[in-house]
């Protein structure tokens, strides 16, 4: 099968559909695509929950801060600053 360009029912920007796709679609008994790939992604991620921030306290200097690191967790978070002040 040769390469196909399609337009995205949903931006309606045009992609490419490439043989191997192909392949790998009937593979798998999958139609192939009629979403772009930016727009497949962003229809998977919707469902993520990439991160989560919690409120804790800097280690050092005890400012409020939010952070992706849990309270219950053992690493030790800093403030911007005090980070910063410890590097250089």
């Amino acid at each position: 099968m040769n390469t196909q360009t399609k337009v995205c029912q949903n931006c309606r920007n045009q992609f490419t559909i490439e043989p191997d796709d192909f392949g790998f679609y009937e593979k798998m008994g999958v139609p192939a695509p009629k979403l772009c790939p930016e727009c497949r992604f962003r229809r998977r991620s919707v469902f993520q929950n990439e991160q989560t921030l919690y409120n804790r306290k800097c280690a050092k200097c005890s400012k409020p801060i939010r952070t992706n690191f849990a309270p219950d967790r053992p690493e030790i978070v800093c403030c911007e600053a005090c980070h910063n002040a410890e590097v250089v």
